[in-house]
Formats: structure tokens, sequence, C-alpha cells
């Protein structure tokens, strides 16, 4: 009578909790060294990465005045002045300003009529230039044309009018009031008044707007001068290599636990070769 015996069951390639364990615990050293050697090799090839240095400068304004400090003519304007485009033809000065346009950002501040521009060079002087140069060509280019000028004088001329008008009324109405005689009305008079200092403070502000339509910005506007960095914002070597030590980390981790469970796999294989080959050589089932 022939013995049973039972299949064996198939291999289990996978690894347990215990044995990734076990795996890290052997390979402990490389998982640690390997890691720290990368990101100082990471950390020391940064060194040769050309640093950008940023310049800042707080201006009052809205998106209008943020849409223009990156608008072509004002960078290609800027270029110019600091001689940039010098001895290069159209296209090398269209790839020119493509550039510049990377490294300069602007940004309304949340709840102001501020705007803040940010300029990267590679020399903390070049990114102050450039900053100062940007805001040369912003004030130029707010200053209003002879036709704009000339329609924004008559409206101030206008306003001023109207302004003269109110005051003179709201002059009398205020003789009345304190002289009223027995047929004045002083409640809808004061209602009068009331209503004309509104309006006056309407029009004065509205006045205001044209005054500085008409000037334009300029450096009294600036909150924050461009400012002349000390220390580079890029590239932010600590934070690279860091990122480059996990990175090796998780790299041998994976390595490392898939030699393991190559190895469990092909011993787990043998074995089973090793049967078979016995039940062959005594022909059991």
């Amino acid at each position: 009578m022939t013995p049973e015996h039972s299949p064996m069951p198939p291999g289990d390639d996978s690894i347990d909790l215990l044995d990734v364990l076990l795996t890290i615990a052997e390979n402990l050293k490389w998982l640690i060294l390997w890691p720290v050697l990368g990101g100082a090799l990471v950390y020391g090839l940064t060194h040769l990465l050309p640093e950008k240095y940023e310049s800042t400068s707080i201006i009052k304004g809205e998106g209008s005045v943020a849409a223009s400090m990156t608008a072509a003519h004002v960078l290609d304007g800027a270029l110019r002045n600091l001689g940039y485009l010098d001895q290069l033809n159209e296209e090398q000065a269209e790839e020119a300003r493509e550039d510049l346009q990377r490294n300069v950002s602007t940004s309304v501040l949340r709840g102001t009529k501020l705007v803040s521009l940010t300029v990267a060079g590679r020399t903390p002087e070049a990114a102050h230039r450039m900053t100062q140069e940007i805001l040369n060509q912003v004030y130029a280019d707010s200053k209003p044309r002879e036709v704009e000028l000339k329609r924004l004088s008559a409206e101030k001329t206008m306003l001023d009018a109207q302004v003269a008008e109110l005051a003179a009324a709201s002059k009398t109405a205020q003789k009345l009031l304190e002289d009223p005689s027995p047929r004045t009305n002083t409640g809808a008079l004061a209602e009068s008044i009331a209503s004309i200092s509104s309006s006056l403070v309407e029009i004065q502000t509205a006045i205001r707007k044209v005054d500085e339509a008409m000037h334009g910005l300029s450096d009294e506007d600036l909150v924050q001068a461009p400012t002349l960095p000390k220390k580079p914002s890029a590239p932010k070597k600590a934070l690279i290599a860091a990122v480059s030590a996990v990175a090796i980390g998780f790299a041998v981790l994976v390595f490392v636990l898939l030699r393991q469970s190559w190895r469990a796999s092909r011993s787990i294989e043998l074995h089973h070769e090793r049967v078979m080959a016995l039940k062959r050589r005594y022909r059991l089932r």
C-alpha cells in the first residue's frame, strides 16, 4: 500500500512584519550610511549651482500696477536701460525678456492697496538694480499721455467748479440756519447742508483720484524701497540635501526588502525542487 502524502503548500513569497523588522535590523548600517553619504554628496553638488538673490519692494497700487510690472514693454525698457540688450538680435532679446519674466514676481497684498515686487538676480547688486529699474519703468508708464492729461485736467476743472458751487451753497445754508426767519424750514435746511457735505466729500475723493492719475506713480508711493539682499534665496541647499537623503534612504529600504523577498522565494523554490527530486527517485506521488 502506497503511503499518502499531502501536497506541499505553495510557497508564500511575502514578507511578514517580523521579517521586515529583522531585515531592517540586519541592514541598519547601510540604511543609515547610504542616505547620509548621498545627502552629503548632493549638498556638495548644490554649491555648483548658480545662486540667486531676491530684491523686494512694496508700492501703493492695485492689480493694474502689478500687471504693468510684468508687461513686455516695461521689462524690455528695464533690460535696455541696464545694457542687457546691447548687441543682441531680436530673438536673443526676446529670450532675455522671457528669462527676466521668470525671475519677476508680483502680488497684491491681501486686504491692502499695496503691491509687492520681487526680482531675482545672480548677484545682490543685479537684483537691486533691476528692481529699481522696473519701478522706474512703471513710474514712466503710469504717467498719462498728452490726450489723457488734457481730459484729466478738464475733469479736474469741472470738479473744482462743483466744489466751489457746493461750498457757496453750504455757506449760504449755514447763514440761514444760524439766523432763520419765521418761514424757514430748519429741518429741510439741515438736511440740505448734510447732503451738500456728503457731496463735497465724494467730489474731493474724485479730485484726489484725478490728481493721482495726472501725476502717476513715483518714489513717494513707495512703502518699501528695493532691498539689497545679503543671502541667496536659491538654491535651498539644506532642503535639497534633506530630500535627497530621504529619497535615497527609501530607495535603499525598497532594495533591501526586495532582495530579502527574492532570497526567501529562492530558498522555498530550492526546497521544493529537492522534495520533488526525492519523490521522483522513490516514485512517490
